[in-house]
């Protein structure tokens, strides 16, 4: 993989759009979305494929402690 995709910069700049608008609940250690998908498109100032803004919901969690987040890994490595 390239370092400058463009690409993978549009995929890093909705992901950050979606980390700096989310709900830190330090309670349960979760990352909650606060954003739906439409608002995502409206934050987004250049114009981006539209197939590379994930489906996400309000209150769909994120991040989790437990790792089962939509945004994290799943599976082990190998």
């Amino acid at each position: 993989m390239h370092k400058r995709s463009e690409k993978r910069l549009q995929l890093r700049r909705i992901r950050n759009i979606l980390f700096a608008n989310c709900f830190y609940d330090k309670r349960v250690c979760e990352a909650v979305s606060r954003l739906s998908r439409s608002d995502v498109l409206g934050l987004l100032a250049e114009s981006v494929d539209v197939g590379l803004v994930p489906d996400v919901v309000k209150g769909e969690v994120l991040a989790d402690s437990r790792g089962e987040g939509s945004f994290q890994r799943v599976g082990g490595r190998g």
